[in-house]
């Protein structure tokens, strides 16, 4: 799996006119915990034929910052994450900086840069994503800015248990309260504290063009 950072993403190099890069099937997230929503996701871009499964998330969570009194922590470490995107399929992996600058950005602004800076075939979403300053855009919206650049967007049902919706925050829930088989069930996997040295992703390099 590549890693590069947003900035290299939203602005490429220009491909050699021989070079046909494959089109992005992308999806967008925090991806906290890669949980059975986020799983449904991820198995969505990488059944999209040619394409490039690519996610695209956040070295730190936005909350950290947004509100930091209310921010539990996060489920996974950045390099435990992005492992386990590659062990789903992930072939291209962006990473956003939330910034002032990138928190300034409205929603529209963020999806032309999404579906713009490189080609893309499906964008797919969760049911609750939003993002832009003051959250002003979400699945709904996206959903229209990718129809009206001919990239097909697919928003997922939602995936429950117990009738209630699997979400990071629920998982942290579950965790703080020793509830340890419900978090693993909603995560899909067993759960471990991360122990000895996380395998290492070089960020960015000289293929641009995958």
């Amino acid at each position: 799996m590549r890693v590069i950072d947003w900035s290299e993403f939203a602005s490429p190099k220009r491909a050699p006119p021989e070079a046909q890069p494959a089109p992005l099937a992308l999806t967008v997230g925090v991806f906290d915990g890669l949980h059975l929503g986020h799983q449904a996701l991820i198995r969505r871009i990488c059944a999209e034929g040619s394409c490039v499964p690519a996610a695209v998330t956040f070295r730190r969570n936005p909350m950290a910052k947004l509100r930091p009194e209310a921010f539990a922590g996060d489920i996974y470490s950045l390099e435990r994450k992005l492992l386990l995107l590659e062990e789903l399929g992930v072939r291209l992996a962006v990473l956003i900086d939330f910034s002032r600058e990138f928190s300034n950005m409205n929603g529209r602004d963020f999806a032309d840069l999404l579906l713009g800076s490189r080609p893309a075939r499906l964008l797919a979403l969760g049911r609750d994503f939003r993002c832009g300053r003051g959250l002003d855009a979400g699945a709904a919206e996206l959903e229209g800015f990718a129809r009206a650049r001919g990239v097909e967007a697919w928003i997922a049902p939602p995936v429950t248990d117990g009738g209630r919706p699997v979400s990071s925050s629920r998982i942290r829930q579950a965790l703080a309260a020793g509830r340890i088989a419900e978090a693993e069930r909603l995560l899909g996997r067993p759960y471990g504290l991360e122990l000895g040295a996380p395998r290492q992703y070089p960020i960015g390099g000289d293929k641009t063009w995958l």
